[in-house]
């Protein structure tokens, strides 16, 4: 299942088949102009910065280049400044020469002065041009060279704007032609060029039993970062001609890409299929393998290898097999009629890749490509071939996770929260819990060195995690916003928050903790309009 923010999407059917807007065209007036404009320096990848969702081109949510904030003196951490603002912010924010960028689900991306909280600017995305009337953005900006790239909830466009006024610079083509095609993912930029991928409302849409299901196919594109040309845009599926009864679904929906510089490949996860033709789903019923019954052209819940300047696929490993699902197949739902019979589990990889750096027993290192999963799984795979080197199974798996939305690595460890969101019993610590839990895995062997359930109780952990000097930062969607210790897990300091905490948070180079709050769409958490920043002793 592909998400906008919990690994459940957050819009039900009935009204979007009634608010669907579906805007087409290329918002590309004067951008040379504003281009010039707005490209005044400002190095994306300088020290101390924390410029796209994931912090770096590797996606390892680490911050690398501090040393104010660390395990000795986490338990002073207080809050430096709060702001309100327009709505839940489920977003890591990016903190760009000092400043921070802020979309909420409020409809508003806001630029903050970093040291103090004072507003610099806010613009609503629907008074860009082309954008619709509630139009939102839930993506982490990516902050590059004077411009601030997000991607809508409304019909798929990445948008470019001038990091100085949050005046728009150009507002591109939909990434994928479906009409309920959203941006869920975080870009990344590299190179004069934004990498995304496209998700879709279509599985919720399903939800309704007069919807002609589905026809949506995954893709992810490259676009040019000056003009907002699409330069390419890769399928995930086997092309099912616009009509139902095909493939559909594997979205690229989680978190951001990760790129390997060295080889010039990005990395990214993909979702379930919605839909697949009725011989695979004969062929699954009788037993068949994913090998035999699925086309190798269908990339679902996969980690897939693309090369950056072509958008060819090097190498998929799919790690689920046949999983066909849509919000018809859930519980509650009746009559299911666009559910495909047998439904699969809806294991996406929901979290997007990391580059892991790893120590071989000859002492060389080399990169390993992880990624957590849905199943409560994490994966970690072979960066040039894509062969499984390990599994860790960190918590029970469901259509409400598992794993989502964003892990952290430092070199050391690899950092997870797992959601246990459909309240299924297992063991942490020799006790049986139904909670979401924090870990760390050792990445040369695959093992758990610890786990925490969530000291708040009864609580799910969607969120992204993000780690710094040895300080792991993750939230609850209790409204609990911990930071343990990075080689034990001890909890060194916690934080409530006005509403849910579902955000991972931005580190910079003083060790100020940057922390989106609140998550209240589909009735799964609390809702908030306070922004938070920490530092130690607040000063």
């Amino acid at each position: 299942m592909d998400s906008s923010s919990t690994g459940r999407r957050d819009i039900g059917w009935p009204s979007i088949l009634g608010k669907i807007v579906v805007v087409v065209g290329l918002a590309l007036g004067s951008v040379a102009s504003a281009w010039a404009q707005s490209a005044q320096p400002s190095p994306s990848s300088a020290a101390g910065q924390w410029a796209m969702g994931g912090q770096n081109l590797h996606n390892t949510r680490s911050q690398d280049r501090q040393t104010k904030l660390g395990i000795h003196n986490a338990s002073r951490l207080k809050l430096k400044w709060s702001r309100a603002v327009h709505g839940d912010v489920s977003a890591t924010p990016a903190v760009v020469d000092g400043a921070v960028y802020i979309p909420d689900w409020g409809g508003y991306l806001t630029k903050l002065d970093a040291s103090t909280g004072k507003l610099i600017w806010e613009h609503r995305i629907d008074s860009f041009a082309g954008e619709p009337q509630g139009a939102v953005s839930r993506t982490s900006p990516a902050v590059v060279d004077g411009v601030v790239y997000i991607g809508d909830q409304n019909g798929g466009h990445l948008l470019a704007l001038n990091a100085h006024t949050g005046n728009l610079i150009w507002r591109s083509n939909a990434i994928n032609p479906a009409t309920l095609a959203i941006i869920t993912q975080s870009p990344v930029v590299y190179k004069g060029v934004v990498y995304v991928g496209a998700s879709s409302s279509e599985e919720a849409v399903a939800g309704n039993p007069n919807y002609a299901c589905c026809t949506f196919q995954g893709s992810f594109s490259a676009v040019d970062a000056k003009t907002g040309q699409i330069k390419w845009t890769t399928p995930m599926i086997p092309n099912n001609g616009g009509a139902p009864g095909g493939y559909s679904g594997a979205a690229v929906w989680s978190s951001t890409p990760a790129i390997d510089e060295a080889t010039n490949t990005v990395f990214i996860t993909t979702g379930n299929n919605y839909t697949v033709p009725a011989s695979v789903r004969a062929c699954e019923a009788a037993g068949g393998s994913a090998a035999t019954c699925l086309s190798p052209d269908d990339h679902v819940d996969s980690v897939v290898a693309l090369d950056m300047a072509t958008g060819r696929i090097k190498w998929s490993t799919g790690v689920q097999g046949y999983d066909s699902w849509t919000f018809a197949c859930m519980a509650n739902a009746s009559p299911s009629t666009n559910c495909p019979p047998p439904p699969g589990e809806d294991f996406d990889i929901g979290s997007g890749p990391n580059l892991i750096k790893v120590n071989n027993p000859d002492g060389t290192k080399r990169l390993l490509v992880g990624a957590g999963q849905k199943s409560g799984i994490y994966w970690l795979l072979d960066r040039q071939t894509g062969a499984i080197v390990s599994s860790t199974t960190i918590g029970p798996g469901s259509d409400l996770g598992g794993i989502l939305w964003g892990t952290a690595a430092d070199g050391t460890r690899i950092y997870v929260a797992s959601s246990d969101g459909s309240k299924v019993a297992y063991t942490v610590n020799g006790a049986t819990v139904t909670t979401g839990s924090f870990a760390a895995i050792d990445p040369a062997t695959g093992k758990i060195l610890w786990q925490l359930a969530d000291p708040s109780g009864s609580a799910t952990d969607y969120g992204a995690v993000s780690v710094s000097n040895g300080v792991v930062f993750a939230g609850s969607m209790s409204g609990h916003m911990y930071a343990l210790n990075g080689a034990t897990g001890a909890v060194l300091w916690d934080y409530v928050g006005q509403g849910s905490s579902n955000a991972g948070p931005a580190i910079d180079s003083n060790g100020t903790v940057y922390w989106g709050n609140g998550y209240s769409r589909s009735g799964l958490g609390t809702q908030s309009f306070t922004f938070y920043a920490f530092s130690v002793d607040g000063t």
